[in-house]
């Protein structure tokens, strides 16, 4: 374990605390207007849907987290959490697709002025080599949407089908899980985000630095 890769773990860990704080304050101030809100989006009935679902896309292309920091939390007061969660797995898939589509088809160098080459050779070296749709299940629940999304376009052969299948089923979990959250009184949603950042970090450190090379 290097020095430089205990530094990124716990960026990255820090990254993550900062995401649940930002959750956990959207959320209060959605359940506080959430009458106004809530008459915002569903006086324009579709638009307000396809629009969660489009900007959860955009999000995954660029690399914006704010779909888990702001949509959802919002989306779970408005039109309650299962619906939430349908339209940001819908969201994320369509994105991941739009990520490997790019990476599939206009390579390295493109991605590369996206989001930059380092981490995307990082998630290279752990496509597995056999069980390949079942290993990207797994992946997702540990990589974030975008960048494994580009890493697969370019590294692997995987077929665009099944890896939206397997894309669908990684991030149903978490598409639920945070969606029920946003719903949950301010305590709760502590203890809830405060379980999925231990798994998470757990999964950092195990992941990202004992299978570092």
């Amino acid at each position: 374990m290097t020095s430089m890769n205990r530094n990124s773990v716990f960026a990255q860990i820090g990254t993550l605390v900062l995401i649940a704080s930002l959750f956990v304050g959207v959320s209060f101030l959605a359940h506080v207007y959430q009458s106004d809100i809530s008459y915002l989006l569903h006086t324009r009935g579709w638009v307000s849907i396809a629009g969660f679902i489009l900007l959860t896309a955009i999000f995954v292309v660029f690399v914006i987290p704010l779909d888990v920091v702001l949509l959802i939390p919002i989306g779970a007061v408005v039109w309650g959490p299962v619906p939430t969660a349908i339209m940001s797995i819908t969201g994320w898939t369509i994105g991941a697709a739009v990520a490997f589509g790019i990476g599939r088809w206009f390579g390295e160098s493109v991605v590369g002025m996206l989001i930059g080459t380092t981490r995307i050779h990082a998630i290279e070296r752990r496509i597995p080599k056999t069980n390949l749709f079942w290993g990207v299940v797994a992946l997702r629940m540990l990589v974030s949407v975008d960048i494994l999304s580009y890493a697969l376009g370019i590294f692997s052969t995987m077929p665009l089908g099944r890896y939206l299948l397997a894309t669908a089923i990684g991030v149903l979990p978490f598409g639920f899980y945070f969606a029920y959250a946003g719903t949950l009184p301010l305590a709760y949603q502590v203890l809830a985000l405060a379980l999925a950042l231990s798994l998470a970090m757990v999964a950092l450190v195990q992941y990202g630095i004992r299978r570092e090379p």
